[in-house]
């Protein structure tokens, strides 16, 4: 029986529409704060290494070959807790060895031999710490750098994985991870962690509009705060000092995510996904227009130019999904939900005038609406998802109504503020790139390799013309393509090119043939193809690949 389209998405004027699901049973909340054990961080004695060239320095082998022996049991993910993972993953480089308060512009306090046994980190001599005007610390370019150039890898300060709380009975709060993450900081907490985040933002405890919605569970919220609080009780601080401490974490923690870009992260690699403070990237600041994205493996985090930087010029991450940089200023405020206003280029134009007037309804396509879609068979999934393209979202839409035709290089150009429909419905970027991704996947599955094929090559014109130089997602849609063209027996050469030089670019060092390898083998393509495709994966030279 065909489900009605108003079953996967509901509309919702001037906010993120969401689909409408089944409330779940409440998690039963306990009245009995845990009580943490104490593991007291010694910053003092943590170091890493400063060299020219981080992608050389960086012992990539070993590292490669301990993460396949971590993941390469059945049930390896079983109980994981993020310190198994930092034992599991070293880093070794080489280079200068530097003290973490000397590189911070402190003076170290201990002696070489004191220091901690493992690096830290590995960082570029060419940027520097200096102060950016309005913005505090930031990261500058002290030489030029071109793009592609890793510039950073280091392992959190303190981190968490997401499988160590999402047992709680507070986790589906939308501020649990940061509230984990706290917690950690509490159990982590020592005078010498204490002068490193003195340089850290806020300077002062600060207020933003809580995240937290009216529809929460009220009784999760409470245990959740006296959890929190009970965490810090031990701690010799005053109130004010420790609320500014849980602010620190809030405005200055990163996620990390294993192989995020690939279409099979979610059933191989999510376990891996946390989030933690970082001594050293979080001098990066924010802008909608970013000269930086990051990648990681397990914890360890690496940070690679997508651009060419002159001496002097500040280096920039995004704080929020690069999908998002070319939706209205509005939602992108909205999503970002920091204490500062974003002064970059972008942020200094005002949204279209059609995004200002008038009701909006935006549909969102998040995880549960693709858990849905992915339940459908797969060409009911591909009419479903066309409607959807369309801003069709409830039953009054024409069923033989043609899907718009779609110009490659202008591939959701509408979501630069977003996609619309007659009805006003409106269709961020974000969202568009979800469903085409899906509707893709769908087609390779029914053999469908031309139209599939197609639908990545709007993928990836979407990713060019709106995303950072370099976006991760184009190893993705290039990959697929070169798939669905060696299905056709068609020339794929030039995506494999594309896919190689655009993940080189994005990742810093060659490793295209290791990431990618269970990508492939887990495509809908047939066995001969994978085998085809990898057998050439590995080369990392541009010239043409003769495949098929």
């Amino acid at each position: 029986m065909k489900q009605s389209k108003s079953q996967f998405f509901s509309k919702t004027s001037d906010d993120f529409a969401s689909i409408s699901m089944p409330q779940s049973t409440p998690k039963r909340v306990s009245k009995k704060v845990k009580q943490l054990k104490r593991t007291p961080l010694d910053c003092d004695a943590l170091w890493g290494w400063q060299t020219e060239d981080v992608a050389s320095a960086v012992d990539w082998n070993t590292l490669q070959k301990a993460f396949d022996a971590l993941v390469a049991p059945s049930l390896w993910a079983d109980k994981l807790k993020y310190q198994k993972l930092v034992q599991a993953l070293p880093l070794r480089a080489s280079g200068s060895k530097t003290p973490l308060f000397d590189l911070l512009g402190r003076t170290a306090v201990k002696k070489p031999e004191e220091m901690s046994e493992s690096p830290h980190f590995a960082v570029s001599s060419a940027i520097a710490l200096q102060e950016s005007p309005g913005k505090g610390r930031g990261w500058f370019a002290t030489k030029t750098i071109e793009a592609g150039t890793l510039v950073l890898v280091e392992r959190p300060l303190v981190a968490l994985l997401d499988v160590e709380w999402r047992d709680e009975p507070w986790a589906d709060c939308s501020s649990a991870d940061t509230a984990a993450l706290g917690m950690e900081l509490a159990k982590s907490f020592s005078r010498s962690l204490a002068s490193l985040l003195e340089q850290f933002h806020p300077k002062e405890p600060t207020s933003i509009s809580s995240a937290d919605s009216e529809d929460e569970d009220i009784e999760a919220l409470t245990a959740m705060e006296d959890a929190v609080a009970s965490s810090w009780k031990q701690i010799d601080l005053s109130e004010s000092a420790k609320r500014r401490l849980q602010d620190v974490v809030r405005l200055n923690s990163l996620g990390f995510y294993t192989n995020s870009e690939q279409l099979c992260h979610h059933c191989n690699f999510l376990p891996l996904t946390g989030s933690g403070v970082f001594a050293l990237a979080s001098g990066f600041n924010h802008s909608c227009e970013p000269s930086v994205q990051r990648f990681s493996i397990g914890d360890l985090t690496a940070f690679v130019t997508n651009q060419k930087l002159e001496a002097g010029t500040e280096l920039h991450i995004t704080y929020i999904e690069s999908e998002m940089l070319r939706a209205p200023k509005s939602l992108r405020s909205q999503s970002l939900n920091r204490d500062f206003t974003c002064s970059c280029p972008p942020c200094g134009l005002d949204d279209p005038p059609e995004l200002k007037t008038g009701r909006r309804t935006f549909m969102r396509v998040d995880a549960p609406v693709q858990a849905k879609l992915s339940l459908l068979p797969p060409e009911e999934r591909v009419e479903t998802i066309a409607a959807a393209l369309q801003g069709q979202m409830d039953d009054e839409e024409d069923a033989e109504e043609e899907p718009p035709e779609v110009d490659e290089e202008d591939a959701g150009e509408a979501t630069k503020g977003a996609e619309k429909s007659e009805k006003n419905t409106v269709l961020l970027g974000k969202d568009a790139q979800e469903l085409r991704v899906a509707q893709a996947m769908a087609l390779m599955q029914l053999g469908r390799w031309e139209e599939a094929l197609q639908t990545w090559r709007q993928l990836a014109a979407f990713a060019c013309h709106h995303c950072p130089p370099y976006d991760e997602a184009l190893a993705v849609f290039a990959t697929q393509a070169a798939l669905c063209a060696l299905e056709m027996k068609a020339d794929a050469s030039q995506y494999v090119k594309s896919a190689i030089e655009s993940h080189r670019m994005a990742f810093g060092f060659d490793c295209f043939r290791w990431r990618y390898q269970r990508e492939v083998e887990e495509s809908s393509v047939s066995a001969g193809v994978k085998e085809s495709f990898l057998s050439h994966g590995r080369f990392v030279d541009l010239d043409p690949l003769e495949l098929g």
